[in-house]
């Protein structure tokens, strides 16, 4: 089975109406992300046709995508608390790819994860003087 990932249910539905109108079954799996899943068994130029549709759909997607990414955006980094309680940080999407810019994902939640624990334990002594110096 050749297998065509999406982003958007509806699309992978235009799709799936495409596939089956060539005589094509066409069945979805959710495991890891929208997924169809068409027989390997067709001639060239119906694989061209499918080949196409599905490159047509997915710059759909992109535009869809764009037109919701203010109300669809999310980011975030997840950080265990001290007490152990794991906490997901939301952060805004576009400062988060800014940051990825410059940081890789592993600095970037070590960073976060050492914000989150002084605020839970602020000190309000001066920067210069750190609470590790004394180890």
């Amino acid at each position: 089975m050749l297998e065509y990932v999406f982003f958007d249910e509806g699309i992978r539905e235009k799709f799936a109406e495409f596939v089956r109108g060539h005589g094509l079954e066409c069945r979805f799996s959710d495991e890891d992300g929208l997924i169809a899943l068409i027989p390997e068994d067709m001639d060239d130029e119906v694989s061209d046709a499918i080949d196409q549709c599905y490159e047509l759909l997915l710059q759909e997607t992109a535009e869809l995508l764009e037109e919701e990414t203010v109300e669809k955006s999310a980011a975030g980094v997840m950080v265990q608390l001290s007490d152990g309680t794991p906490c997901q940080v939301r952060l805004d999407p576009n400062l988060m790819a800014r940051l990825l810019g410059c940081l890789s994902l592993e600095e970037l939640r070590d960073f976060v994860q050492e914000v989150a624990l002084a605020v839970e334990n602020p000190d309000a002594g001066p920067i210069c003087h750190s609470p590790n110096q004394n180890k």
